[in-house]
């Protein structure tokens, strides 16, 4: 777990593991957030909310809840398939490098992540990644048949 401050945005909050468990690395999430936020009301501050809008940030890409949850995986028949970005279109994800935002892949690894931002709890969001991610290995293992 740990905190970014005015790297890209105003503050990025991390929380990650390796092994995949999804619901370890939001309950962590969560609960470091919830110190964060403690520690800035406790000085007087607060993160900036607008009831329509959500989380104001510095990028308007990620107004709403502002949570992208990602998983690093290695899809290297998926990433031959026309339709991939398609798919992922359809399932509402995206696609990146593991080496962050505007990377190519190498060798078939990816990090997926939600498309959205806006509209959706920070709980359906991580949700339709691990949903999504589970389709993802399904399908790998049909091509690889």
């Amino acid at each position: 777990f740990l905190v970014w401050v005015n790297e890209e945005d105003h503050s990025r909050v991390i929380s990650m593991q390796s092994d995949g468990n999804m619901k370890q690395v939001f309950t962590r999430f969560c609960n470091g957030l919830n110190k964060v936020e403690e520690a800035i009301k406790a000085a007087g501050k607060e993160f900036m909310w607008n009831e329509h809008l959500g989380f104001i940030l510095t990028c308007p890409s990620n107004l709403g809840t502002g949570i992208r949850a990602g998983v690093h995986i290695k899809l290297p028949k998926l990433a031959d398939e026309p339709r991939f970005g398609d798919i992922l279109l359809a399932l509402r994800l995206q696609k990146r490098g593991t080496g962050g935002v505007d990377t190519a892949a190498t060798g078939g690894t990816f990090d997926i992540s939600n498309l959205d931002r806006l509209g959706f709890s920070e709980v359906e969001l991580v949700q339709q990644v691990v949903d999504g991610v589970k389709l993802l290995i399904e399908m790998e293992k049909r091509l690889e048949k």
